[in-house]
């Protein structure tokens, strides 16, 4: 995997410097991450979210859900470039006029092996495509399902325990499938409850029309 170069911020998000990808992980060096949400609606109004099934190859967070596409944004890169990672990942091909700005939040990482300090741009994504469109070439991606917008708040906000989906996966064999299931808050990337709860609701509002580009 190649060690990109990215750029180094100090904790008030001030611009310092640049390093290799594996130095920020290694030292801790805080730097930014592109994050966006896919959503659509459907045709019974509901809004519906996108969630990535990491590969089961991923050193980090193997088969979990996370969000819809994300990546690092290189040395140089405004916030709206990560768009590319939508494409690499997905597939899909969007412009950044497509993009609405929901926050940027801080995220901090410990383990063994890395220390993970970021401010992640956070964007959301309407489209009117279906998930099956998908071709599902990335490597780094094994999976995409479809979550109404009120379960996720609920499994959030822990008044439920678990919300069913529909998805498309990858076989054994390179091809793809339609998969559906029940999924629990352990199947999804972790993180504070707060975090998702301030995505799902940013979505919400945007989704009743409080909240524009």
């Amino acid at each position: 995997m190649t060690d990109d170069v990215i750029d180094i911020y100090d904790e008030q998000m001030n611009l310092i410097g640049t390093a290799p990808k594996s130095q920020a992980h290694r030292e801790g060096l805080w730097h930014k991450a592109f994050r966006c949400w896919i959503i659509r609606p459907s045709v019974d109004g509901k809004c519906k979210v996108w969630m990535q099934l990491r590969s089961k190859n991923k050193q980090l967070y193997p088969n979990l859900l996370a969000t819809s596409a994300a990546g690092h944004l290189k040395s140089g890169e405004e916030n709206r470039d990560g768009i590319r990672e939508i494409e690499e990942e997905l597939g899909l091909k969007i412009s950044k006029d497509k993009l609405v700005k929901l926050f940027t939040a801080k995220r901090v990482y410990r383990s063994e092996h890395m220390i993970d300090n970021e401010f992640t741009p956070t964007y959301l994504c309407e489209i009117s495509k279906d998930f099956s469109e998908l071709p599902l070439s990335s490597d780094e991606v094994d999976g995409i399902f479809e979550f109404d917008l009120e379960d996720l708040i609920n499994l959030f906000n822990h008044k439920i325990d678990k919300i069913f989906s529909s998805g498309l996966v990858k076989t054994t064999d390179g091809k793809k499938e339609l998969k559906t299931g029940y999924f629990w808050r352990k199947d999804f990337v972790p993180h504070d409850d707060d975090y998702y709860q301030k995505v799902f609701l940013t979505i919400k509002r945007y989704s009743e029309g409080a909240l524009s580009s």
